[in-house]
């Protein structure tokens, strides 16, 4: 193919390789008006995504040049629709429910250059996040500070939110079209802030070492860290936790430890079991503990 086309995966205009094309042409019975449109199966030549392309044009879409001689032209459009630049969160399936729903139309809107809903919709996502964490205020202005204070949000981003907040009531109350390069910024601190809130933690959990600060994790690192070599051999916690230690504060540590050993008493536990409890408590390990639990 002599023309490049915009490739939604390589981000940019690619040579492409044409797999399949259908041609259709039509016109007016006097021939007065003629109109061509192809429809075409396009493969990129760099990455090999493919792409659905339809080309149109007709006898009124014409340039002349200097001399005056027609020069037609073409209109191109690349299906599926795609963001020129930026990119979309692909790890939808973290985000709540309700602020999915509305990011995956907003990003619908913004590849269809439908901008004044992009501007509205990014502001949505804004009110389904306050809604998702509780926030309530008199109104969004209120909500966006309140994020800030209650900790979800550094001060620096509250600011970008009011940015967004901004163009939102621009294009919805004073229906005043945004510039694209301007939604794309926004865009962006949408994606930073869920991926913040949501996405970051639980892509590392499991694969770096991170804080832990619920019960539920102080098991699953308890019986992460016991290995076969183990089994017979008695420990106390911090021998089991080994460096993993660190992850825990020394209150939230006691704190835990008081529990678990309550679970292995009441044999909620059958991989570990209480040898000696003073001065300190040793752990007999019995076997390995499943990772986890499934019944139908």
């Amino acid at each position: 193919m002599k023309e490049k086309y915009f490739c939604r995966t390589c981000k940019g205009l690619r040579n492409h390789n044409e797999l399949f094309i259908k041609k259709t042409r039509g016109g007016d019975d006097d021939d007065f008006f003629q109109w061509i449109e192809n429809y075409s199966v396009i493969e990129c030549l760099g990455c090999e995504t493919i792409s659905f392309l339809k080309v149109y044009g007709n006898t009124d879409m014409v340039d002349h040049d200097y001399e005056g001689n027609p020069e037609y032209y073409f209109e191109s459009t690349i299906f599926p629709n795609y963001l020129d630049k930026g990119n979309e969160i692909e790890a939808l399936y973290y985000l709540p429910e309700n602020i999915r729903g509305i990011y995956v139309e907003t990003i619908a809107a913004f590849k269809s250059n439908v901008s004044i809903l992009t501007a509205g919709g990014l502001r949505a996502i804004i009110e389904a996040l306050c809604n998702h964490l509780k926030i309530k205020g008199a109104n969004l202005s209120e909500r966006i500070d309140l994020l800030h204070k209650k900790g979800h949000l550094t001060l620096s981003e509250s600011k970008r939110l009011h940015s967004i907040r901004f163009l939102g009531n621009d294009a919805l109350h004073e229906i005043e079209k945004p510039k694209k390069e301007h939604l794309y910024l926004l865009l962006e601190m949408i994606n930073h802030l869920l991926a913040n809130l949501f996405i970051n933690d639980k892509i590392i959990k499991g694969k770096v070492e991170t804080i832990i600060d619920t019960y539920e994790e102080f098991v699953r690192l308890i019986k992460s860290k016991i290995t076969k070599d183990m089994i017979g051999a008695s420990h106390n916690l911090l021998e089991i936790l080994d460096k993993s230690k660190r992850l825990i504060s020394k209150e939230k540590l006691k704190e835990y430890e008081e529990k678990f050993v309550s679970e292995i008493t009441e044999s909620k536990h059958d991989f570990i079991k209480i040898t000696t409890e003073k001065p300190f408590i040793i752990y007999e390990i019995i076997k390995e503990p499943s990772s986890f639990t499934f019944t139908l």
